[in-house]
């Protein structure tokens, strides 16, 4: 008997250990993304079996394929769109998409190639997107030009090219992106660049290369929707560059450089070079200007966009002629000290401003900008504005098209009594993090702008007591109040409301709020969207808002331990709730709610990060299973 049991035990040993032998290990499962499937990151060497064969859509980057062979993605027939970034590919062999006819955007960002096939992309019926970023390619001669005739782009940046030979090997036609950044390219001839010619609307890229010459006229009847240039000419004048762009028609070009780049002059005669070329929008990013004078702008006529961000700039010119056409102008990063000294009245048809960061005290006293009636974007955000006793109707004369003013991160300003009556066509108004005062006495400081839609108070150290702070904002679809605070923590009732009767969402994060006082919110019968978290509340209400058929309520970080259901039963169609980071009751005092939250996952929004309180802190309530008496 002994003896048999022995045998026995040791028979089933053996069976459990063949049985674990036999037995697969567990496959990763791709996760499923919009219109496809992400398995990236997993160090595949092969398609997992769970992927359907009908798969259109596939990111396989930061696997390891070092060889790609015509059966490696033989059974996805339906491919439309591969990502292969980092993958570890050296050698890629002949046809290995010839089942994939859909294929157009192949990307191979990242690899180290060592060897192309002559048929490498046979297959696909109309490649459009190719990436070869990063890829160690050093002249155009490695790519397999078969098959390729339909590209629309073609990504080479990041590699060790230096010569633009061969580009007649490729047809130009469709192509849309060509993407040469960040490689050695030194020199362009008329004969490399005659074959892009034949091509209409092309993004092309040079941008931090290190070239040294262009042929005179090698840009010469080409026709390009931009032209990248930043960052290339540290080793020769601008000079260089811009006689070398003669003939060129562009709506964009970009000949600004970077921080980390040798200082680089645009002089009067410098860019006179500009004269021959056709374009719209211009970026000196970053450069010096160091005879700064009408002249410097002689040959810029006809141009609407202009860039000149951080160009080390402290005034414009007075005596500018041939800017009528501008209508955007980028100033963000300079050393302006006084708004006067942009000389408006040289770019009547400006439309829109930016003058962000600003490395000066600004002074804005007098209406210095009054010549700009087509102007709709004023950003003079992050800066440190000098306004004198009180703003903003000089500041803003003349500006009665103006549609959106951000005025954030700026200095403690006092604002008269309606401040912005000089722009009442007003749309969009940021003054986040910028303490104003105003007194309550007056008209609210927003009585005279009905189109007003986005109003951005956030950390402003308003008076939320002040029941006229929203005065005359019928026309109000977005409030944010972030950082501001009510009279003992408490909204006491809906007089400040009434005045935004169409109000959609309105954030009032961070606002130290104890408590809600009952109808509240009764005037918002439009509310989709309210934010109350990071708030001090204890309990959930739902009954303030007008309806919870449609809307997304945040009461995320707030002090919620128990949460009434009848006052989430109530959440209909879309409607969600945010409750997550509130230290919960996973006790049966909240057993209701956890019931209720475990059957409408669609209504809890970042169920993951909705946890217990103490005892069972940081424990997910969708983990939590109690047993209490009197349950069903």
């Amino acid at each position: 008997m002994e003896r048999r049991w022995l045998l026995f035990s040791v028979f089933s040993f053996c069976l459990l250990v063949l049985q674990r032998k036999v037995t697969p290990s567990p496959q990763i499962i791709c996760a499923l993304i919009d219109g496809g499937y992400d398995c990236s990151g997993h160090n595949l060497q092969s398609i997992p079996d769970e992927l359907p064969n009908s798969a259109q859509i596939l990111d396989f980057s930061f696997n390891y394929l070092p060889s790609i062979y015509n059966s490696t993605f033989a059974r996805l027939k339906s491919l439309v769109y591969l990502d292969l970034t980092r993958c570890r590919i050296n050698w890629i062999y002949e046809a290995i998409f010839q089942s994939q006819q859909d294929l157009e955007s192949l990307i191979l960002t990242g690899n180290q190639l060592m060897f192309l096939s002559t048929s490498s992309f046979t297959g696909p019926l109309a490649l459009k997107h190719l990436s070869l970023a990063q890829t160690s390619i050093n002249d155009l001669k490695f790519i397999q030009n078969n098959d390729l005739n339909l590209l629309e782009t073609l990504d080479l940046g990041s590699n060790s090219m230096n010569t633009l030979d061969y580009l007649n090997r490729f047809i130009w036609h469709n192509m849309k992106t060509l993407n040469f950044q960040m490689n050695g390219i030194q020199n362009i001839s008329a004969t490399g660049m005659s074959i892009l010619k034949n091509t209409t609307g092309l993004d092309l890229s040079f941008k931090r290369n290190d070239i040294v010459y262009i042929e005179p006229g090698a840009f010469e009847s080409c026709r390009f929707n931009s032209l990248d240039l930043s960052g290339s000419f540290d080793r020769v004048s601008l000079t260089v560059i811009l006689m070398g762009l003669r003939g060129l028609t562009t709506n964009i070009l970009k000949l600004g450089t970077f921080d980390d780049a040798p200082k680089v002059e645009a002089t009067a005669d410098s860019l006179r070079g500009l004269c021959s070329v056709s374009m719209q929008e211009v970026s000196f990013q970053l450069l010096h200007f160091p005879d700064l004078s009408g002249a410097t702008f002689a040959c810029l006529a006809g141009l609407k966009r202009l860039n000149l961000r951080r160009a080390h700039l402290r005034y414009l010119p007075v005596n500018v002629t041939n800017m009528e056409n501008l209508t955007h102008l980028f100033l963000d990063g300079n050393s302006f000290e006084d708004m006067c000294d942009l000389n408006v009245q040289n770019f009547p048809s400006l439309a829109h401003l930016s003058m962000r960061g600003n490395r000066e005290d600004l002074n804005f006293q007098e209406s210095c900008l009054k010549n700009l009636s087509k102007l709709e974007f004023l950003d003079l955000s992050h800066n440190h504005l000098k306004v004198g006793a009180e703003c903003c109707n000089q500041q803003l004369d003349g500006l009665t098209s103006l549609r959106h003013l951000n005025l954030s991160y700026n200095v403690d300003m006092t604002w008269g009594d309606l401040p912005f009556q000089k722009t009442p066509q007003l749309k969009l108004l940021d003054c986040s993090n910028l303490a104003f005062l105003h007194d309550p006495t007056n008209n609210g400081p927003f009585a005279n702008l009905p189109h007003l839609e986005a109003l951005n108070l956030s950390w402003a150290s308003v008076n939320l007591s002040d029941t006229r702070l929203l005065e005359g904002l019928q026309g109000l679809r977005g409030l944010t109040l972030t950082g501001n605070s009510f009279h003992l923590g408490v909204v006491t009732d809906a007089e400040m409301f009434k005045h935004v009767p169409l109000l959609e969402t309105l954030i009032m994060s961070a606002c130290g709020i104890t408590a809600i006082r009952d109808g509240a919110f009764d005037p918002l019968t439009h509310l989709t969207h309210a934010d109350l978290s990071n708030n001090h509340l204890v309990t959930v209400t739902t009954s303030d808002f007008y309806s919870l058929k449609n809307i997304r309520l945040n009461f995320a970080r707030n002090e919620i331990k128990i949460v009434n259901v009848e006052h989430v039963k109530g959440l209909e169609g879309n409607s969600t709730i945010d409750l997550s980071y509130n230290p919960l009751a996973c006790n049966c005092s909240n057993v209701q709610f956890i019931q209720w939250a475990e059957n409408n996952h669609d209504k809890m929004m970042r169920l993951e990060d909705t946890v217990c309180g103490d005892p069972m802190r940081g424990v997910k309530i969708s983990d939590v299973h109690l047993y209490c008496a009197g349950m069903d």
